[in-house]
């Protein structure tokens, strides 16, 4: 990249093709739309085997149909300039630089919680040596419709909801500057990728040109991308210190930052703050001023009337309200902090609102609360269930305490009488049923709904309060004959446990029929016994279902953690607002699980079990006092991902290590799967004890042709690298890492220390962890470990080494795992699974 004139240079992004991938682009307009409301139908759990788009909302259509008529409109032939206003649907967007920090993608995907028309336009100079007929690769989730040189080129309007589709446009390119204009539309609904790609097939050297005011302006726009483009966060998770954003260079000024955070269910607020000349290190704050939450800072610098934006991730952790000692206290006790811990630190909403109350806070603070959660509800935005099924405990708490007027209770009954309570009710939102923990939430409050009101009509459906009770009472009945016979269709998921566990509290506290509270009982003990089993020191760092950045690089902060630091003492609390319902229950979970926190160090535990239709999930954990290895077994190899989480190994909260196929190459984005949270085509897994193989073979039109692996190496007391493998020290327990395609650190940017990389679309991965029960040092363990015996074939993904622990191990893409010639499976274990703690053998080492 260059800074030429008045505007900025740059070469297109070798991918593939050249991607063109540096653009002026307008801000998105939006504008909620409302269709004929409509019913659906389907299976709750089919998309998590068979893709979420089996489920394509029915007014997508309508959407569609009506934009495919029409001739998309260019409201403008001259190159814009930044700062400049664009009209349209009655409010106003500014032009501004799109800074893309690697991304082949124009993009701006996120969550959109109601449907919501989506547009915006694009501009960029394209400047080719000599006048031909480009062949150029478009593809997109959403349309777009091509200008070039003030012809349409094409209007692209596949529409298929999240799932990128591409077609071939050949334009004649003249010599020097090419203006090409873009309108990008889609409709939004909930997670939406909203991206475009440009490829340019050809051999011809292009050079994209943005304009800019001046040369000056041009020279430190350019200036302050390569600044953050290799600026990072000095580690993924701080505790009770300053958050800083580390610069490469210190600036010769004085500079003025804007800048904004926002975590996974909160809003956006905005701060200033200034670097110093000379200061490399940018702080935001300190941890005291937070909850304990994974955060998104953007930290954006404006320069003239551009502005140079760009995102971090981090997991803050305030250790105010943690007790010295969480095992010595009563399970009541530790309830009662946690519920103080949310009442201070969590996320304004009607769970915090329910726990300052308790905690004897200020009522018109939780009234407030509660009446911006309203909105939500009332105007059905995905993920209204989660709130909406507080609401019946805080009737039940608080109705006739006098604290609130007749108005503020007549507004919470009518919400509960106006929700669209399942599929086979009329609607035009986004609300999302198709998953266990949704469709436990629907049901559950369609079930407190008609409990509470059982003469009343409720609008949407015409039904009464007890028509609709008898109802849910049989689908809940369904939903656990469907759970003991399945267990966790997402398995393990660290962000949807505390979901389902925020519908089976309801239940075992207010339903009014005993087998449901029987029935929840039940579930809620399974689910703790799932966590303890296959949690380490008190963290479920463990293979998912369903994973996210923000839990897999925010322990501390997991809804999962607290609900085992409620339970039995160990990890630690924190303000997830979702969990107030089990504090303020007299559920205990099982006591006796309370041995499986701890295990000596001649000891292992292997937990073997099935989850999902037909068992498609066979999960291995196996751990130590040192470590946890985890994994599901051979699931959909070479297949597109979603957000299966398939290796993981963890030594603390901080110290841990996972490989996958990155589903976007721009680090902090909101795909699913995204750049550390899920795979982009999934490998062929195969674990014995401490030992994991990755067998990668990735689509060749993926953007992403390499693998990568999470490894922190702050988070280590020592780290070598020897050749393809790389060793960490943590705590006396040791992990090796080795890719046949080679591994390379990252030096620079945001995953600075923390990403390993390996090159290539076909790889081998060995992941294994042992610890001094094992082997006597760490020095002895980098020895065995380089100088074991093993055959490694990329060309037809086939392993085959002599672990100096296991004996021969052998896998491939066609053969399965053996050890020592016996087959390695999990199988006839079930939904409960089998547990074996014993004595560790430990021979040849």
């Amino acid at each position: 990249m260059t800074a030429v004139s008045s505007y900025l240079a740059y070469s297109p992004l070798p991918l593939r093709h050249s991607v063109i991938n540096r653009w002026m682009v307008s801000g998105i307009f939006t504008r909620n739309v409302r269709f004929e409301p409509m019913t659906m139908e389907g299976d709750i759990n089919d998309w998590l085997i068979k893709g979420f788009s089996i489920h394509e909302n029915p007014c997508r259509k309508e959407f569609v149909d009506a934009r495919r008529s029409a001739n998309p409109e260019l409201p403008f032939t001259e190159p814009p300039a930044a700062g400049g206003q664009l009209s349209l649907w009655d409010s106003f967007k500014s032009w501004d630089v799109y800074f893309p920090w690697g991304n082949s993608r124009v993009e701006e995907s996120g969550f959109y919680y109601v449907p919501t028309h989506m547009l915006r336009y694009a501009y960029t100079t394209v400047v080719s040596p000599a006048a031909h007929k480009a062949v150029f690769h478009l593809k997109t989730c959403g349309s777009v419709a091509l200008w070039v040189n003030g012809r349409l080129v094409c209007d692209f309007t596949p529409f298929t909801r999240n799932i990128e589709q591409k077609t071939q446009v050949e334009i004649e390119l003249e010599a020097g500057e090419n203006r090409f204009f873009v309108c990008h539309e889609d409709l939004a609904e909930r997670d939406t990728l909203y991206h475009y790609t440009l490829e340019y097939a050809g051999p011809e050297p292009l050079e994209i040109r943005i304009p800019l005011a001046d040369s000056e302006t041009a020279a430190n726009v350019a200036a302050m991308e390569e600044s953050l483009e290799r600026s990072c966060v000095p580690a993924d998770s701080v505790t009770d210190d300053e958050i800083r954003i580390m610069f490469e260079q210190p600036f010769t000024r004085n500079v003025s930052f804007e800048v904004s955070y926002s975590s996974f269910f909160s809003g956006r607020y905005a701060m200033q703050r200034e670097l110093a000349a000379g200061q490399r290190d940018l702080v935001l704050g300190h941890t005291s001023e937070f909850g304990i939450d994974y955060k998104y800072f953007e930290v954006s610098a404006r320069i003239g009337h551009a502005t140079v934006r760009k995102l971090f991730g981090i997991e803050l952790v305030n250790n105010r309200f943690q007790p010295q000692n969480g095992e010595a206290l009563s399970v009541k006790e530790r309830k009662q902090a946690a519920l103080e811990c949310v009442a201070d630190l969590g996320i304004p909403n009607i769970h915090t609102a329910i726990a300052k109350l308790k905690t004897g806070g200020d009522p018109e603070q939780s009234r407030d609360m509660i009446l911006n959660g309203l909105i939500g509800i009332e105007e059905r935005r995905d993920c209204a269930d989660f709130y909406l099924i507080a609401l019946f405990r805080f009737w039940r708490d608080y109705r006739d305490s006098g604290l609130f007027d007749e108005a503020f209770w007549g507004r919470v009954k009518e919400t509960m009488l106006g929700f669209r309570y399942w599929i086979d009710e009329p609607g035009d939102d986004v609300m999302w049923f198709f998953s266990e923990n949704h469709a436990l939430l629907f049901h559950s409050c369609q079930l407190l709904a008609g409990q509470l009101f059982p003469d009343d009509r409720f609008t949407n459906s015409g039904e009464t309060g007890a028509q609709r009770q008898a109802k849910a009472e049989a689908q809940l009945i369904g939903w656990f004959e469907r759970f003991f016979a399945e267990g966790l269709a997402e398995w393990n998921s660290s962000a949807y446990i505390p979901i389902d566990f925020l519908g089976l509290i309801q239940l075992y506290d207010l339903a009014e029929l005993p087998v449901l509270r029987e029935e929840a009982r039940r579930a809620m003990d399974l689910l703790y016994g799932y966590m303890m089993s296959e949690a380490h020191d008190g963290y479920l760092t463990s293979t998912f279902g369903r994973s996210y950045e923000k839990e897999l690089l925010g322990n501390h902060a997991a809804g999962t953690t607290s609900l085992i630091w409620v339970g039995y003492g160990v990890g630690n609390v924190n303000s997830t607002s979702f969990n107030v319902s089990l504090y303020l229950s007299d559920y205990t979970p099982p006591q006796e699980l309370g041995e499986l926190t701890k295990l000596g160090e001649g000891e292992e535990l292997e937990f073997q079990l099935e989850q999902g239709k037909d068992g498609y999930a066979k999960l291995t954990h196996y751990r130590t006092s040192g470590f946890v290895l985890s994994s599901i077994a051979d699931f959909r190899p070479g297949l597109k991902g979603y957000q299966e989480h398939v290796l993981h190994l963890a030594f603390s909260p901080v110290a841990q290590i996972w490989v996958n196929h990155p589903g976007e190459i721009y680090a902090h984005g909101s795909g699913r799967p995204s750049f550390w949270a899920g795979n982009g085509c999934l490998p062929k897994v195969g674990q014995y004890k401490g030992l994991g193989i990755l067998l990668f073979d990735v689509d060749p039109d993926h953007d992403a042709d390499y693998t990568h692996a999470y490894f922190p190496v702050d988070a280590f007391a020592r780290v070598e690298s020897r050749g393809s493998w790389f060793f960490a020290e943590s705590a006396g327990a040791y992990a090796a890492v080795y890719a046949a395609g080679g591994l390379e650190l990252t030096d620079s940017g945001t995953n600075r220390g923390r990403e390993l990389t390996s090159k290539g679309r076909r790889n081998v991965w060995l992941v294994t962890a042992a610890d001094r029960q094992e082997f006597a040092s760490f020095e002895q363990f980098i020895d065995r470990m380089e100088r074991m015996p093993h055959e490694v074939s990329v060309d037809t993904l086939e392993v085959r080494l002599k672990d100096a622990r296991y004996g021969e191990v052998r896998f491939g893409w066609q053969q399965p795992l053996t050890v020592d010639g016996e087959e390695v499976r999990v199988r006839d274990c079930g939904v409960r699974g089998t547990l074996q703690r014993k004595a560790r053998e430990v021979s040849g080492t």
